[in-house]
């Protein structure tokens, strides 16, 4: 039989969940999925974060290349849109399990409106 010994530093998993962890990254990346990708609609969905708080989870979403920034400079004022990367776009699948074991495991710990939003076949 042979032990396991992990050297946390550079483990595959704790270094997955430092790029995701943190209560907004997985969200963020949910929401940028489904294309709701302007700072201001992220705003309006996410009614307890702050202005500050969510450029920073988005500046560390972008530095950790999973989503890309871009301006559409032809808009006066600017626009700004965010879209997964090709990297990031490798986690929709995951994002998407993770809501489907949310709903199968922890449903009652989650608000209905939230049910709702996340699961167009809700019902009570």
């Amino acid at each position: 039989m042979s032990s396991l010994h992990f050297d946390a530093e550079n483990c595959f998993i704790n270094k997955f969940t430092s790029l995701i962890s943190g209560k907004w990254k997985p969200i963020l990346l949910y929401l940028i999925q489904s294309d709701i990708n302007r700072f201001s609609l992220m705003l309006e969905h996410l009614p307890n974060i702050s202005r500050k708080v969510l450029t920073e989870q988005l500046r560390g979403l972008e530095s950790d290349g999973l989503i890309q920034r871009d301006e559409l400079k032809s808009k006066v004022p600017k626009v700004v849109i965010y879209h997964l990367t090709e990297k990031g776009s490798t986690l929709r699948q995951l994002v998407d399990e993770i809501i489907s074991w949310g709903m199968t495991h922890i449903r009652e710990e989650v608000s209905e409106e939230m049910q709702k939003r996340l699961d167009p076949d809700f019902t009570l």
